[in-house]
């Protein structure tokens, strides 16, 4: 029996559907949405792994789209009927869902939002070695039907995942026109896999296999100069809080190959990057020291292209890694961050100091001649994410490398014949030998 008397005093403040689905998917970018569904594919990767697989190689995730429908297809482990009960398609987390260990995505809010951005039709399919199931929404009929529910209902065949293939598969179709125009777009398709390459970057190079539209995407390493005398400074740390996961730091400070589009920091959580190459007052350029009115750190500029910083945040508990919600960048409020930030510029400032020597050397010698620039270009490249030993910056100063004298180049023409005839007569292999051991034996008869 209805209360006729609650009913006149209280106010309906559910939100209508068609308006909820608007606020979700207002503000977040298409490429975005996109990448959200791959971090749910990759924690299923991890939770696999976690089980004791030794890396990600035979698992892929596949996206494909066009004017059409949008699909992403993988073969991560999938999720079952109580995961997708229970918080899978919820509109935020609720207290108490099982969580993947180091997570990066586990179904907060960007499954939904894609599904919602992409179109007003959607079909999830999803299976795990012993259970399997179906969802598919009319959005636009959903819409209009009270309640907030999904239909769960068994996985028919034809799908592309099933107990034997366990990991999920979903599709969109009824695309928004502007998503429409856009997925129809080869340079938004080459965006999309760009982006994934430089967000991915960590677990691509593990093994995962992930491909855009059939195009697979390669790993891609970010490469820092080593040397006897060049080392990178390397730091770990750990940030612990009563009855919360500790949070893991590795924070590394190296040169690289000269590349402005390359320098600057690399921000990743738990796996995921969050900043590339940034060079803002967020990642300390920039940055005065209020107090003294001084320059702790120079904003950036071309002498510091070969400056590569990088920082690792790694919890069991994705909400202790300093990323914001969105994962486009960092939450400069986080007491991991702020600490964290402190350090990276206090490792940062003997490399900034190196690379204005440098510069100061070029300048006076030329870039061929600089004995500092030399130096650098015989280390050897290696990849950021072996090294993991702690170790302080080192590099040398201008007066450590003593310069060599200066060469010219001679060229000059002879008769072939002639060439010919003292390249056999000394043993030489070549016109250009041939021409270094004339002059040598010339020198040498002057200086006696």
């Amino acid at each position: 029996m209805v209360d006729e008397n609650a009913s006149k005093t209280e106010i309906d403040a559910e939100p209508t559907k068609a308006f909820f689905i608007d606020m979700l998917t207002r503000d977040i970018p298409l490429d975005q949405a996109i990448l959200d569904l791959v971090d749910n594919s990759v924690d299923g990767a991890k939770a696999l792994k976690a089980k004791g697989r030794p890396d990600f190689n035979g698992l892929w995730v596949q996206i494909s789209f066009d004017a059409e429908q949008f699909k992403i297809v993988d073969n991560c482990g999938g999720f079952d009927r109580d995961a997708a009960r229970s918080y899978a398609f919820r509109f935020g987390r609720p207290g108490g869902a099982k969580r993947t260990p180091h997570s990066i995505g586990q179904f907060g809010v960007g499954m939904k939002r894609a599904l919602f951005k992409f179109g007003t039709h959607f079909k999830v399919h999803s299976a795990t070695s012993n259970d399997s199931w179906s969802v598919e929404v009319p959005v636009s009929t959903w819409e209009q039907e009270k309640g907030w529910a999904f239909q769960l209902r068994d996985l028919q065949p034809g799908s592309l995942v099933s107990t034997d293939q366990p990991g999920t598969e979903i599709t969109v179709s009824e695309l928004r026109e502007e998503v429409s125009a856009k997925f129809a777009l080869k340079n938004f398709e080459t965006s999309i896999f760009n982006f994934i390459k430089s967000k991915h970057r960590q677990f691509i190079s593990e093994g995962l296999a992930i491909s855009v539209n059939g195009r697979h995407i390669d790993a891609t390493n970010l490469l820092l100069l080593v040397s006897d005398g060049l080392r990178p400074g390397i730091e770990n740390i750990r940030f612990s809080r009563p009855g919360r996961a500790d949070v893991t730091v590795r924070i590394i400070v190296a040169i690289g190959q000269s590349s402005p589009k390359q320098a600057g920091w690399y921000v990743v959580c738990n796996g995921r990057v969050v900043l590339e190459a940034d060079r803002s007052p967020v990642t300390g350029w920039g940055v005065i020291e209020d107090a003294a009115n001084r320059i702790i750190i120079p904003s950036y500029h071309n002498q510091f292209a070969r400056f590569r910083g990088l920082v690792f945040f790694d919890s069991e508990d994705s909400s202790r890694v300093p990323w914001n919600t969105t994962k486009t960048g960092v939450d400069e409020d986080s007491s991991v961050w702020v600490a964290a930030m402190k350090r990276m510029m206090e490792m940062m400032r003997p490399a900034i100091d190196f690379l204005n020597e440098l510069d100061a050397d070029i300048d006076e010698f030329s870039r061929e001649e600089s004995p500092l620039s030399n130096f650098v270009a015989k280390a050897e490249l290696v990849s950021a994410e072996t090294l993991t030993v702690k170790s302080a910056f080192v590099a040398p100063k201008r007066g450590d490398i003593v310069k060599g004298p200066k060469l010219v180049k001679i060229q000059y023409s002879r008769p072939l014949d002639d060439v010919v005839i003292l390249q056999e007569a000394l043993d030489l292999s070549s016109a250009k030998a041939v021409g270094e051991a004339t002059f040598d034996a010339a020198l040498k008869r002057q200086k006696r």
